[in-house]
């Protein structure tokens, strides 16, 4: 006579090891990380910290100043990506939060800015990745060099980079020669360094509309590229103030911006008071009359004298 509770028993076992078996060859239960509690925020005091924790991964995005200087810091089990390093005043408070989270560490840059790579010298232990041609100017800029003496690594499609795999691609010739931004497809997160910005007013003194391509236009046309491939994803992480993950509705902010700085400077569109912009001060005011909760950014910087006593500004007009 059949026993049934052993037939049941064994059916059962073999259930489970199945069920488990199956679990970890499609990953459909990824395992969860315990990460402990993060650095504690009073080692930013020139900024803030905003922590994001998800399964296997944690996301530490650092705002530094007003304008603000973000730096995202990718944690995984065993390893940290530091996205971006921020300006060289900011470098020591950077330094003692990545020292107190203690894991190994790799360093990512978008592009080649100094509020982007200002703390290197910091860092310069660890190897440093980017955007194959963003990697050559960094090579090739001194006042990179001086801070860090190793060679950028150029990577040209992607890069397994402490535990996770980061692809990399670029703009050309929009807000700077060459904007590179990063993304990691297993997480969806996207690092679009300053190719978009966070309800902050956006750098735009090296567009030239006189001289040439349209720089605006470029930078239009790569950011229907990010909407299309990331609108999906759950983190973009900004190269200025913090992260967001609604991703299209910050293109279309972005998208938005970029067009009435275009009209300004072309006049194509007046301003507030009905009349034409005829210096970059007219445009400044009026971007700042458009969107008066940004915060502060890039764009004051392409007034007369914002880099040196007789800096002409950004050649508009």
């Amino acid at each position: 006579m059949m026993n049934y509770s052993k037939l049941t028993f064994s059916l059962l076992v073999i259930f489970a090891l199945t069920l488990f078996s199956s679990c970890n060859e499609d990953n459909t239960r990824p395992a969860v990380v315990d990460f402990g509690t993060a650095p504690s925020s009073s080692l930013i005091t020139m900024g803030t910290v905003h922590v994001i924790t998800e399964n296997t991964v944690r996301y530490h995005t650092i705002d530094f100043g007003t304008a603000p200087y973000s730096v995202t810091i990718v944690e995984t089990e065993d390893n940290i990506v530091l996205v971006d390093l921020g300006l060289a005043n900011y470098a020591t408070e950077l330094k003692a939060y990545v020292d107190a989270i203690n894991k190994a560490g790799a360093v990512i840059i978008t592009h080649n800015h100094g509020d982007h790579y200002g703390g290197a010298a910091s860092f310069s232990d660890l190897d440093f990745y980017a955007e194959s041609l963003v990697a050559g100017q960094l090579n090739n800029t001194a006042d990179f060099t001086s801070l860090y003496s190793k060679a950028v690594i150029g990577v040209s499609s992607s890069q397994t980079i402490g535990s996770l795999l980061f692809a990399f691609d670029k703009v050309s010739n929009a807000e700077t020669g060459e904007n590179g931004y990063v993304y990691n497809e297993e997480h969806k997160i996207v690092f679009p360094g300053d190719l978009l910005y966070n309800k902050t007013h956006i750098y735009l003194r090296e567009y030239t509309p006189k001289a040439g391509a349209d720089e605006i236009d470029n930078w239009l046309a790569g950011l229907a590229v990010l909407k299309t491939n990331f609108s999906d994803y759950e983190h973009m992480f900004f190269g200025h103030n913090g992260s967001r993950s609604d991703i299209a509705v910050a293109v279309d902010e972005n998208v938005a911006y970029l067009k009435a700085a275009q009209g300004l400077i072309k006049g194509t569109q007046n301003t507030s008071s009905g009349s034409a912009a005829t210096t970059n001060q007219d445009v400044v005011d009026e971007l700042q009359i458009l969107y008066p909760n940004h915060k502060d950014g890039g764009l004051f910087l392409s007034l007369p004298n914002a880099f040196f006593a007789g800096d002409p500004g950004a050649d508009w007009f």
